[in-house]
């Protein structure tokens, strides 16, 4: 009986990546693309790009008013005034990094049409 079940596991186990490969049908409600031009991918990647940049600036910006925050709770202390400082570096360091990517793709696009 022990053997009967290792076997059935055996041949279900191969059998499960041929079911995965599958293609399943296409969703009724979901569009069709069908990129015809190399300048759909362009808008395309343009539009995530924007959209990554003004979540990563956003965030950036509510990391300079928590180090603002922390300088105002910092009430001279110098051990708190040091970690508000430090996160007012990192941010400002990762505002500048931020428009130096965000630079990089519009100079890459510009380069490649």
């Amino acid at each position: 009986m022990k053997s009967l079940t290792k076997k059935i596991i055996a041949a279900s186990l191969l059998v499960v990546p041929l079911v995965s490969l599958a293609a399943a049908p296409t969703p009724a409600g979901v569009p069709q693309v069908q990129l015809t031009d190399p300048n759909q991918i362009f808008r395309i990647l343009q539009s995530v790009v924007n959209w990554v940049a003004a979540v990563f600036f956003t965030v950036a910006v509510l990391f300079i008013f928590y180090a603002a925050w922390l300088y105002l709770g910092a009430a001279g202390d110098p051990e708190k005034l040091g970690k508000a400082k430090d996160q007012l570096i990192y941010s400002i360091v990762a505002i500048a990094i931020g428009l130096i990517a965000f630079s990089v793709t519009q100079i890459v696009e510009n380069f490649i049409k």
